[in-house]
């Protein structure tokens, strides 16, 4: 082959590449617009660290509060120690209870 063929195959490949780069640029944009509008529909509901606090000390747990507003269980307890309400301790409940094989 000669050059000049060498050169315009070349010149084609790299043609064909970047159109091909760019279609691929703009899947990958518009994947990242429809991830984010998913997210913003399921979290269309803030929750301020004074709900949370309200929610927590009405009786719900941190997993449920986290749950009803589709976040972590960190980012809530988060929010509630924020709010200064004071986390429950978890083995308050559990206090006084004993296994079923002790009771007998």
């Amino acid at each position: 082959m000669s050059n000049d063929k060498l050169l315009n195959e070349a010149a084609t490949l790299i043609s064909r590449s970047r159109v091909a780069l760019q279609e691929i640029a703009s899947d990958v944009i518009a994947i990242k617009q429809a991830t984010t509008q998913r997210r913003s529909t399921h979290m269309s509901t803030e929750l301020t660290a004074q709900r949370a606090g309200e929610l927590y000390a009405a009786g719900q747990s941190v997993i449920e509060v986290a749950r009803e507003h589709n976040m972590t269980y960190a980012q809530v307890r988060k929010l509630i120690a924020a709010s200064g309400t004071p986390i429950r301790n978890a083995s308050d409940r559990l206090k006084g209870r004993t296994r079923k094989a002790d009771r007998a």
